[in-house]
């Protein structure tokens, strides 16, 4: 459940943090998966109002002129369909941030300054989901009655100042489903009152409770309600309910499907609407589906019905699944004048099986299925039509028409106060316990030790003394409850920023294909201090083993070539291995300690295979895995500098010292011919390697994190696009059209073939590409993939007159 700040506090008094108001209710037991600020990230996007709009001539755009509340109006060039003059619209201003962390510059398209962007909602961040339809392709436009002006910040007027909760809802806390039910709950973990305002109905319309007859299955819907209005007026509903629905995850349709949305969301009540039109035999029946009898759902999913579904019909044919989603036959169109409101409640258990049968789970069958607040029902369905006759112009018909009245048996629940406290292991005064009820809304009543709580309709899930106790518990603050283990000295954990950077450098390493090795820290005088521009006073150990193992290493690089030497010995030529450890040495009467990091290179940069050429590696190659390591720590590479060095046991003509801001850092290069010739298994092989002194390149990390993305959850889609153009056509003219007619969906483009000979004419030339396209967030249909190629194609033939093979 996605709970809007800003609605909640139509209910309760909040002036919280939101992200710490979050911790507060994850640790009563309700976790805030997270806490999203739409606008975060985002900067200078204001509302427009577009003065005047004409077409260039010969493409698709169109210059206009925007107010966006300066001296002088803004000149933008758009491409969007639907853009006109008269239009309010988003406007992201020359140096806004839009989704994606996206800059927007001042640009020149054909030849027409633009200064600044008219936006639609997904380059603002909405998902394509929320998108109202109509402007799915397009940019997004006010409605006129919004109470905006030009300049002022779009956030406001979208909700996209506001701060979204994502309620982690366990199955037994599903009256937080809804924004009166999550209202009680903040109220309750902050203390403070909750106010939900009682329903007035004025009816003002004639009474058709006589004219219409319901046939209710009291077993399938305990509570069947329907009501009827009349004269209504379909339109887009007003911004306010628009901005509450998509803040809530749910896309704006229209003024009357909105509202039962929003009814939903506000009671947690599921509710549907039908056109009247479907019911002209004045007849509803409730019951189970019939064998064979198929439905076209409203999202055109045809559905073969279960005996086991339980169904809304005319009499005569199915017009709705109860609980799960409404039929085609019965939508609200642009035409609808009569609407029937229906609020009920179903069986739970028939709900969810539906759902589950048919692939169709929806936003009514999870509330249905876990349950729903029963003294509701009637309060919806007038809320409901109150909204109608306010923002739809309808007229409420007199009368409600039940198909089914049970009413549910008060829960009252008895226990004891020391009862409470046993189970806790607290010791909780009978007024604290009577004031956590009070913050509950719970009716509650102590009698010395004994204590009678009055559960309300809207907790259904409290039902048992026991669940009296988690309330108390988690309300008097699990953290206030005095631990009774015996306590005993912690030691705290983690690594230290020196730690993580290294740590991160190996990761990044260890993602380039070298596998770590791990040396003796002790090895011989020679060895010891070789490898280094300048070897400092070496530590030498007082009764070495041998003399193999009588020096602590002032390297890493003589440890590598030794496992070198050992693997080659075992005709394992092929080698890519580091190591990151410490080396020591003596200088200024002090024994120091170093981190570095080595890694030593072999053979072939590919394994031997058909599909690539046996590229050696070389100093390039060796160079290239550096640069990209420093790229991935943040360090700029236009500070480092590769100088030519003398460096012992490294070639004097291939080997280079890594300054970093004119510090030497380290050492890169092949090593040299009397290191390898000295042992058989080495003789004839190019080693290269290099050395980094990661105290120096520590400090100068930029990016404490490498931040990835996910892999996307729907598959791409790939296309083959093979053109024919003339030889002065190039290929980044041909991608620059297919990417400006690719549509949004395009995610990847190569050149995979390019052709000139015999089969074509001499002033032609033929390229051949591959096309991914991805949507992130849905499966791509072949319709949407089409469409794009159509455009593609249309273009090119139009723009650089290629002929499409």
């Amino acid at each position: 459940m996605l709970v809007s700040y800003s609605w909640l506090k139509d209910f309760i008094d909040l002036d919280q943090d939101p992200k710490e108001l979050a911790e507060k209710i994850t640790r009563t037991g309700i976790e805030v998966a997270g806490v999203k600020h739409p606008e975060e990230g985002m900067k200078q996007i204001v509302v427009g109002h577009i003065i005047d709009c004409e077409p260039i001539a010969g493409t698709h755009l169109n210059l206009t002129h925007v107010d966006v509340g300066e001296d002088e109006s803004h000149q933008i060039v758009c491409g969007a369909p639907n853009v006109a003059a008269g239009e309010d619209v988003v406007v992201a201003l020359p140096g806004a941030r839009i989704a994606g962390n996206v800059k927007i510059k001042k640009s020149k398209l054909r030849g027409n300054e633009s200064n600044g962007m008219i936006c639609g909602l997904q380059e603002i961040g909405f998902p394509d989901n929320l998108v109202p339809e109509k402007y799915a392709k397009g940019i997004y436009v006010f409605p006129k009655d919004a109470d905006i002006k030009p300049g002022q910040s779009a956030f406001a007027p979208l909700g996209m100042d506001d701060y979204i909760f994502d309620f982690d809802i366990t199955p037994n806390r599903a009256d937080t489903l809804s924004m009166e039910g999550s209202a009680y709950e903040v109220g309750a973990i902050t203390d403070t009152p909750v106010r939900v305002e009682d329903i007035t109905l004025k009816e003002d319309g004639p009474d058709w409770t006589k004219d219409f007859t319901l046939d209710v299955d009291p077993e399938l819907a305990p509570k069947f309600y329907l009501r009827k209005i009349s004269n209504v007026k379909i339109g887009d509903s007003p911004l306010w309910l628009q901005r509450r629905l998509w803040n809530a995850g749910i896309r704006p349709i229209n003024n009357v499907v909105d509202v039962t949305n929003y009814i939903m969301l506000l009671t947690g009540q599921p509710m549907h609407s039908y056109d009247a039109r479907a019911f002209k035999t004045n007849k509803l029946v409730v019951r189970k589906a019939n064998k064979n009898e198929k439905l076209t759902l409203l999202n055109n999913k045809e559905v073969d019905l279960d005996p086991n579904d339980i169904v809304i019909t005319n009499g005569e044919e199915v017009v709705m699944m109860a609980g799960v989603m409404g039929g085609l036959n019965s939508e609200i169109e642009a035409d609808t004048t009569d609407v029937l409101l229906e609020s009920a409640i179903f069986d739970p258990t028939l709900i969810r099986k539906a759902a589950l049968r048919h692939a169709n789970r929806t936003e009514a069958s999870s509330r249905y299925e876990k349950g729903v607040n029963w003294d509701a029902t009637t309060r919806a369905l007038d809320m409901a039509a109150l909204l109608l006759r306010n923002d739809a112009s309808g007229k409420i018909n007199e009368g409600v028409i039940t198909g089914s009245s049970e009413e549910k048996q008060a829960v009252r629940i008895k226990t004891t106060i020391s009862y409470i406290n046993k189970v806790l292991g607290t010791d909780i005064s009978s007024s604290e316990i009577a004031t956590i009820f009070s913050r509950l809304n719970f009716k509650a009543e102590i009698n010395n030790d004994e204590l009678i709580v009055d559960v309300p309709a809207r907790r259904w899930d409290v039902a048992i003394p026991a669940d009296l106790v988690e309330e108390v518990g988690r309300l008097y603050g699990y953290d206030n409850i005095k631990s009774t283990q015996p306590v005993l000295a912690e030691t705290h954990g983690g690594y230290s920023k020196k730690e993580e950077a290294i740590r991160r450098i190996k990761n990044i390493v260890q993602g380039q294909g070298l596998i770590e090795a791990i040396s003796y820290s002790l090895t011989s005088l020679e060895k010891a201090i070789g490898f280094s521009q300048e070897p400092k006073r070496p530590v030498e150990v007082q009764m070495p083993l041998n003399s193999n193992r009588s020096t602590l290493r002032q390297n890493l690089m003589t440890g590598l070539v030794d496992a070198a030497a050992y693997n080659m010995a075992r005709k394992q030529n092929q080698l890519a291995i580091f190591e990151q450890g410490r080396v020591y040495d003596f200088e200024n009467n002090t024994y120091n300690e170093h981190e570095h990091l080595a890694a030593l290179y072999s053979g072939n940069v590919y394994f031997e295979n058909w599909q690539n050429n046996n590229e050696k590696i070389d100093f390039f190659y060796v160079k290239g895995q550096l640069t990209n390591l420093f790229l991935a720590l943040g360090i700029d590479t236009d500070n480092v500098e590769y100088k030519a060095e003398v460096i012992m046991y490294m070639h004097p003509t291939r080997t280079a010292g890594i300054y970093i801001k004119n510090k030497y850092v380290g050492m890169i290069g092949m090593l040299d011919r009397t290191v390898t010739q000295s042992n058989k298994a080495m003789k004839d092989s190019e080693i290269y390697g290099y050395e980094l002194n990661l105290d120096d390149i520590i400090p100068l990390i930029l990016n404490p994190h490498t931040t990835a993305q996910t892999a996307p959850k729907f598959p791409a889609v790939e296309r083959d696009l093979s053109i024919l153009v003339d030889q002065e056509i190039t290929n980044q003219a041909v991608e620059d059209v297919i990417k400006e007619n690719g549509g949004k969906y395009l995610h990847d483009l190569r050149i995979i073939d390019v052709y000139r000979g015999s089969h074509i004419a001499e002033d032609k030339k033929s390229f051949a590409y591959r096309l991914t396209f991805l949507n992130e967030n849905d499966t791509l249909t072949d319709a949407i993939v089409n469409e794009a190629i159509n455009s593609i194609d249309s273009s090119l033939e139009k723009q650089l007159k290629a002929d499409i093979r």
